[in-house]
């Protein structure tokens, strides 16, 4: 009886070891998000901790007094969740959030504010239409210690599905040194991952 019990337990294990390698060959899907592309800034997960797709894109000043605190972008789109709403968007939206990559810089204990020359953002659709949007966020600047997730409800940018535009910036500034950015154009695509089981 013993050894019928170690057989079975042993096939169980197998089973278990061989469902958890198929899955991480499988990867997970990432679902459909907007990929954003620019000549400047870098493309990042929404959480440095897990993996997924690289849906936002991140720019941050030149100055090595500032160049530890980015500003990302990001366009959740219809159905993403939204604090403190708790609830999901119905349309696409445009998520400004900011990420201190070294806390321990000696400028840390500094106030930060992100700010811009103006709240109106340019968005271009694939089609070439161009229309304004404006931005709370950039009307009334940002903590980027306070506001460091991409749920924080944004600005819809359409009454449809869009998947393929473009969203020029006004001067985006941290503590009025202007950061480097350029247009980002988003399109629509789906990829797979290794899952990490503690996300």
């Amino acid at each position: 009886m013993p050894a019928f019990t170690s057989a079975k337990g042993l096939g169980l294990m197998h089973t278990y070891f061989l469902c958890s390698f198929l899955l991480l060959v499988a990867g997970c899907s990432t679902g459909p998000y907007l990929h954003p592309q620019s000549s400047i800034g870098q493309n990042a997960l929404l959480s440095r901790t897990c993996p997924g797709p690289k849906a936002a894109m991140s720019f941050e000043p030149l100055s090595a007094e500032l160049n530890w605190v980015h500003v990302l972008v990001y366009v959740a789109p219809p159905g993403s969740y939204s604090w403190p709403s708790k609830q999901r968007s119905v349309e696409p939206e445009l998520r400004l959030f900011g990420r201190l990559y070294n806390p321990r810089h000696p400028s840390a204990d500094t106030p930060l504010w992100v700010s811009a020359a103006s709240p109106v953002v340019t968005v271009q659709l694939g089609s070439g239409k161009t229309y304004p949007i404006t931005v709370k966020q950039l009307e009334t600047g940002f903590d980027p210690r306070k506001t460091f997730s991409s749920a924080t409800h944004g600005t819809p940018l359409s009454n449809d599905d869009i998947d393929d535009f473009t969203l020029t910036f006004p001067d985006i500034f941290v503590n009025g040194e202007k950061v480097p950015m350029a247009p980002i154009h988003f399109n629509k695509r789906e990829e797979r991952y290794a899952p990490v089981f503690n996300c």
